[in-house]
């Protein structure tokens, strides 16, 4: 692969990247808000994106197996450049997979809280049938007398 193919690779790559980061911090933004309908909007729309840089990404990887001093470039600044974009890839998408981590221990935290809330919850009202049992006479239809004879 030579060293256009190359950096038109990064370049995608790279846009790829930049648009599953703007994603990624509206989702960020509607788990922390709870807004799970916007969440599930927003990963169903990642998937493309995500598609794409997983291409990219394999692309690349048989480019890395070339000789790159072999590799022929239109110029110095042009290969400089790219190995910059690469660099940057590189940072993104460890910034993007933490900002994965901790939009997926968030979901868990709240998850876990609505759990809680839940038993609460039931617990209270089985609390109140209990009450609520022990403090209705059952009617038995007869009468009691009372008088002293």
């Amino acid at each position: 692969m030579n060293g256009s193919e190359v950096a038109d690779l990064v370049a995608r790559r790279y846009e790829a990247l930049t648009e599953l980061m703007q994603m990624t911090y509206q989702q960020k933004s509607a788990v922390e808000a709870g807004r799970m309908n916007e969440l599930m909007q927003l990963l169903a729309e990642k998937q493309q994106p995500l598609e794409r840089l997983n291409l990219y990404s394999k692309q690349l990887h048989h480019a890395i197996q070339d000789d790159p001093e072999a590799r022929a470039w239109v110029s110095q600044s042009i290969r400089s450049e790219c190995r910059h974009q690469h660099e940057k890839c590189e940072k993104m998408l460890a910034e993007l997979m933490e900002m994965e981590v901790d939009c997926e221990r968030q979901l868990e935290q709240s998850r876990t809280r609505i759990e809680e809330e839940i038993l609460r919850s039931d617990g209270a009202i089985q609390a109140n049938q209990v009450y609520n049992r022990s403090h209705h006479t059952p009617s038995t239809g007869g009468q009691l007398d009372l008088s002293s004879g």
